[in-house]
């Protein structure tokens, strides 16, 4: 008897850059990606993009709009029936804005999956597709945190956290975990010691992230974690190595005598420099032979700050160039900036139990780059494909490309009718929709005028069945643990109830933000008094309609 299983993509991809340049990079992009999605056609594809919309998001939401009815409408997912996106884009509540966005598709082949709401403690039945975007902190599906600012010291502000969300497909429980650390701000400092202080705080964000999915209310389950890790080549051994027998010549600031320029040259005085760092520049005379020739193998002895955690994560053989940072020029696909130590920043991390669930031997997983070649904006991204292993006893084929027919025919009518933020739409095109119709922000006020009035919003007073729905999975969850849990300011998902009004406080300033960041994510456990096993998963029936 054939084992049962279902092919699964996931993808980790910083798109942050293809935002700067949408007619071009963007659709390059897109293409690439999509092509890569029709030749692998996967039952289960997970999309985690960082830095979505780019430096200047209010600008940018213009394109991700079409960068997001551009994976809805392509024909490459059209038998993706079923679909999620979560998007975090509240710009405005600067405490909470991760710029993650979560995109999930399940193709029509696997007849039922679905996804674990967090409030209602149950899983609720995947169906039709959904677009959840602006402010998304009162979503249930999901989970979202920001990291506490202390973790990164350096900076006074910052859009790093984690999103994720929990699956049940034929009885394979999985936590799928959208994840950004923090970049070096400094390549001097960097290549100061070992390890640096950078990569002290990337590990001590990673370890506050995994003790909390380890020992939160909810059962521990197999995960896997795929974003951009900001994981980077240990900075002070590799340049002892690049630059043995060289001649040091540093540059300083007459004002404080920090070193602001270190240039390795050859003894001739008269010889160009072999490697100059500054703060923000990374520049090798050989930066392609040293960093992209080979897959860059030789450098994988520097890469290092996975390995503290290899007791808890795992994962499978690089064979691909480091993914950071890559020329943003359109026709240049291969050559590094000369900004930073390239290094392979984005990553898929799986835990031990999740590796035991993937088949290994009939069907060997695919660990890859997307765009070798292709300009995809600085960060490749890139994709693990497997077969995952399916405990439920119902039969399971594993799919592929369905021929066309009347079936399909259905498909392509309810992919017309998409849920934006809790309104269902139906559109004979795409180009109809806005995914932030009926979005809401913190601060609304704070909007460009331009920007607030070009997408749909709700009426004073209109309910939407979206609204019904959640309200009543909140009233059933709270009366039912009244006795369990007691009040506390910080208990409400609003972001109101976090932060003091204006006309109390003055302006709330970013060290007032970040210290209420990190009492909500402590708050967010519960209390040993209060529960003292993990929530064991309760399945809703097929009749259980999705919050």
């Amino acid at each position: 008897m054939a084992e049962k299983r279902t092919t699964m993509m996931l993808v980790t991809a910083n798109v942050g850059s293809i935002f700067e340049d949408p007619e071009h990079t963007l659709k390059q992009w897109l293409q690439e990606f999509l092509t890569t999605i029709d030749q692998l056609s996967p039952g289960f594809l997970a999309i985690h993009c960082q830095e979505v919309g780019g430096k200047n998001y209010e600008e940018s939401m213009q394109h991700v709009n079409e960068f997001v009815k551009a994976l809805l409408a392509s024909k490459e997912l059209l038998c993706y029936d079923r679909a999620r996106v979560f998007l975090d884009e509240d710009f405005t509540a600067v405490d909470k804005f991760t710029a993650l966005g979560n995109l999930y598709f399940v193709h029509e082949s696997i007849p039922e999956v679905k996804i674990w709401d967090f409030t209602a403690l149950q899983f609720v039945p995947l169906l039709k597709k959904e677009v959840l975007s602006g402010n998304i902190e009162s979503v249930p599906i999901k989970e979202k945190a920001k990291f506490p600012q202390h973790f990164f010291p350096e900076f006074k502000w910052s859009r790093k956290g984690f999103i994720r969300t929990r699956w049940d497909i034929f009885g394979s429980v999985f936590d799928l975990i959208n994840i950004h650390l923090f970049h070096d701000a400094s390549n001097i400092e960097a290549m100061s010691e070992s390890p640096s202080v950078y990569s002290g705080n990337r590990q001590r964000a990673f370890v506050h992230a995994l003790e909390r999915f380890e020992k939160d209310q909810y059962e521990t389950v197999p995960y896997f974690i795929f974003g951009d890790f900001n994981f980077r080549l240990d900075t002070y051994h590799l340049v002892q190595n690049l630059t043995k027998n060289l001649v040091t010549v540093e540059a300083r600031n007459k004002k404080n005598n920090k070193v602001t320029k270190v240039s390795f040259q050859e003894t001739d005085t008269n010889a160009e420099a072999v490697l100059t760092v500054e703060a923000k520049s990374f520049d090798h005379c050989r930066m392609k032979q040293v960093f992209h020739d080979n897959n860059g193998t030789w450098l994988l002895p520097y890469d290092k700050e996975l390995q503290p955690f290899l007791d808890r994560v795992f994962e499978y053989e690089i064979n691909f160039p480091p993914s950071y940072p890559f020329s943003e020029e359109i026709d240049d696909g291969i050559s590094y900036m000369k900004t930073r130590c390239p290094g392979w920043c984005d990553r898929i991390l799986i835990s031990h139990s999740a590796k035991d669930s993937i088949i290994q031997d009939s069907f060997q997983p695919v660990y890859e780059s997307i765009g070798r070649e292709i300009c995809m904006g600085d960060h490749k991204p890139i994709y693990l494909y497997f077969a995952m292993k399916c405990d439920d006893d119902k039969d399971l084929v594993l799919n592929s490309k369905p021929l066309y027919s009347s079936a399909v025919e259905h498909h392509r009518k309810v992919s017309r009718v998409i849920s934006i933020n809790g309104n269902e739409i139906e559109a004979a095109k795409i180009d109809d929709i806005n995914i932030h119709d009926y979005a809401t922000f913190e601060k609304e006020q704070k909007l460009h005028p331009v920007l607030r009035h070009s997408f749909k919003r709700k009426e004073n007073g209109e309910v939407t069945i979206g609204d019904l729905a959640m309200d009543l999975i909140r009233a059933e969850h709270v009366l039912a643990h009244w006795k369990k849990h007691r009040r506390n300011r910080h208990h409400s998902s609003s972001s109101e109830d976090d932060l003091p009004s204006e006309n109390d406080t003055g302006n709330i300033t970013e060290e007032e933000s970040v210290e209420e960041v990190e009492i909500d994510m402590q708050s967010d456990k519960v209390q040993p008094e209060q529960q003292s096993d993990k929530v064991q998963h309760v399945r809703a029936s097929d009749n259980t309609p999705e919050s």
